[in-house]
């Protein structure tokens, strides 16, 4: 019970608190003091945070001895059911005395709906709704399916980020957490149309992708993604985030024209550049954006400002290179996650129903029957809703008894 809350508190923190965001997005909300407690116990990544996963095992551990231990006491009680005397039985709620009926055209009366556990002497035990009694290994069972599901997607399941522009391409996205590092998608991803549909106030009523997957240069699937609509390929999962827009440096570079973006690399001979960052205004000059290049293998870097003339235009390695216009881009945010774990989820959730029908809609009810010198005795047993298996019971009797007439 102790794991059981630990576990559920430990959840609030992981619902309460956003999990897998930045530095930043924390500190925005929280203090300084604050998000060191939060990085410290792990709560900005709760359910992968080394205490939550020995709490989860420990769960599963206590409930594999709990089952273990209860299948060991159902096998003995399975392997050791005898027929008790009368004393017994004639102790029991439900007993009843049959003059002159014999004990086979009984049990024949009664295997209609009973099938024999033990025929032992002069007596019998019969039983009905044996599935029952495995309702709890069932339920059990599947909770143990949902934690291996969980774990599967934990240790071998992915979530990211990836951000394509109209006509772009990528082949790797960025994966969410603290250290966003690049993972390949094991296919190329393209942008082929983006699309915001407003309401007449001018808020975004939806925004829709048009993408495809290519792979081994050719396209083997194109959709459109909307918020609640994503794109399912090769147990990858692909949904429509966010969207925004984006700057575009139209350069000439040694009397080429060429369309960069952020952190985009270009080569040309000798010549190795990126533009490295953008300003929206530096000072009072306007837009402006950064470009790092390589003078004969040492990094340097220098601006160019769109409305400045004489930074318009530089000479990098020998190669003039200028500045002709900045652009505004849109660009489509695609969530990507995989999550191999997903299958063993909703089989374990399959079975939880399974085994809450089994545990809460079938009835284990036995019958005992022994010959007596006054003719048989028939006792009964249930181990749930008494009140029906009485009115079975009477109902049973009074159908022997009738046979006997």
């Amino acid at each position: 019970m102790l794991v059981l809350s630990l576990i559920a508190l430990a959840s609030v923190f992981g619902t309460v608190i956003k999990q897998g965001a930045s530095p930043e997005e924390y500190l925005a909300v929280y203090s300084e003091r604050t998000y060191r407690i939060i990085s410290l116990l792990g709560l900005d990544d709760a359910y992968r945070a080394p205490w939550f996963i020995a709490l989860v095992l420990l769960f599963a551990m206590s409930l594999v001895f709990c089952t273990l231990r209860r299948l060991a006491l159902f096998v003995k009680e399975k392997r050791g059911i005898r027929l008790p005397g009368e004393d017994r039985l004639s102790k029991m709620e439900l007993h009843a005395y049959v003059r002159g009926k014999g004990l086979e055209e009984t049990i024949g009366i009664l295997t209609r709906d009973y099938r024999i556990a033990v025929r032992q002497g002069q007596g019998a035990v019969l039983e009905r709704g044996r599935l029952s009694r495995y309702g709890v290994f069932i339920i059990h069972t599947s909770i143990l399916v949902i934690l291996a599901g969980g774990f599967a997607g934990l240790l071998f399941g992915y979530r990211g980020f990836v951000t394509l522009g109209i006509g772009e391409t990528k082949d790797r996205l960025t994966l969410s957490g603290k250290e966003s590092a690049e993972r390949p998608l094991g296919f190329a991803l393209r942008c082929k149309d983006f699309r915001v549909n407003h309401y007449p106030t001018g808020e975004p009523k939806d925004y829709v992708s048009t993408v495809e997957i290519i792979e081994k240069e050719k396209v083997v699937l194109e959709k459109e993604i909307r918020v609640n609509d994503p794109l399912s390929y090769k147990g990858t999962r692909i949904y429509q985030s966010t969207y925004g827009s984006a700057p575009v440096f139209l350069f000439n570079i040694g009397g080429e024209e060429v369309a960069l973006t952020e952190r985009e690399i270009f080569r040309k001979k000798d010549l190795l550049l990126m533009p490295a960052r953008f300003e929206n205004r530096i000072h009072d000059f306007g837009p402006g954006v950064l470009v790092a290049y390589l003078d004969n293998g040492e990094p340097k870097a220098v601006w160019f400002l769109k409305g400045v003339d004489r930074l318009r235009e530089q000479t990098l390695q020998g190669v003039k290179v200028s500045l002709n216009d900045i652009r505004e881009q849109p660009y489509t945010g695609l969530e990507v996650s995989e999550d191999p774990g997903v299958p063993m989820v909703w089989t374990g959730f399959a079975l939880i129903l399974l085994g809450l029908y089994v545990n809460f809609f079938l009835h284990y009810r036995r019958i005992y029957l022994l010959t007596v010198p006054e003719g048989l005795l028939v006792a009964g047993m249930a181990l749930k809703n008494r009140e029906d298996f009485k009115r079975e019971f009477e109902k049973m009797v009074e159908e022997i008894h009738g046979h006997t007439s």
